[in-house]
C-alpha cells in the first residue's frame, strides 16, 4: 500500500497514537497495508499521506499560566486572590505567612 506519518495534534506529550492496530509514531512515515485504513486517515489533518511532514505546532502554555495552574486549589492561591479582589499587588513567590500578613493589612 502505502505510507501516512502521523504529525501530531494540539497536545505537546502525544508522540504515537495506535489506529486499528497500526502504531504511529510522530513524524514517523509507518507502511499502512490495510487500503480502508489508509483511505479513512489520508484526509485526516493529522496525518499526512507525502513523504514529509510539518508537525502541527502545539499550543504550549506560557511560564505564567504554568505557575498559576501550580498553586491552583492551595492557600497560597487563595490568599493571592484574596488579596487582588483587594486591590493588592502580589509580586514574586512570596510565603503564605507573608501572604497572610499582607492581608490582615489590607482588610484594617
Amino acid at each position: 500500500m502505502s505510507k501516512l506519518t502521523w504529525i501530531g495534534d494540539s497536545d505537546p506529550e502525544a508522540q504515537m497514537v495506535l489506529i486499528e492496530g497500526v502504531t504511529f509514531v510522530k513524524g514517523q512515515p509507518v507502511e499502512v497495508k490495510d487500503k480502508g485504513l489508509f483511505d479513512a486517515l489520508k484526509g485526516n489533518p493529522m496525518f499526512s499521506a507525502e513523504a514529509k511532514a510539518d508537525p502541527v505546532e502545539a499550543d504550549e502554555p506560557d511560564a505564567e499560566m504554568l505557575a498559576a495552574r501550580a498553586e491552583e486549589g492551595t492557600e497560597k492561591a487563595a490568599l493571592k486572590t484574596q488579596l487582588r479582589a483587594r486591590g493588592v499587588s502580589v509580586q514574586g513567590n512570596p510565603s503564605v505567612e507573608t501572604l497572610r500578613a499582607k492581608l490582615v493589612e489590607a482588610t484594617k
